[in-house]
């Protein structure tokens, strides 16, 4: 089975099984007169102007920066 395509009081998709030949689960039934569901938005996408948040842009380079780091420290490790 599917996984339901309703959403949650709080917003999110609900984690039931849909029923047989639905997309809701018994619980979101009610939601399938509703306008066709949302696709679920990719992590860190851009907003309206196709920029992101400059936060988030510097929390990547922070975490891409320990990568490198910590490769090279290997590298070393194993004299690679």
């Amino acid at each position: 089975m599917d996984q339901c395509h309703g959403k949650t009081k709080a917003g999110n998709r609900c984690k039931r099984s849909a029923s047989d030949g639905s997309l809701y689960c018994s619980a979101h039934a009610g939601q399938a007169g509703d306008s066709a569901p949302e696709p679920e938005a990719p992590e860190a996408a851009a907003d309206a102007n196709g920029e992101r948040d400059p936060v988030e842009t510097l929390v990547v380079a922070a975490v891409l920066g320990v990568a490198i780091i910590v490769v090279m420290k290997i590298g070393r490790l194993f004299r690679l």
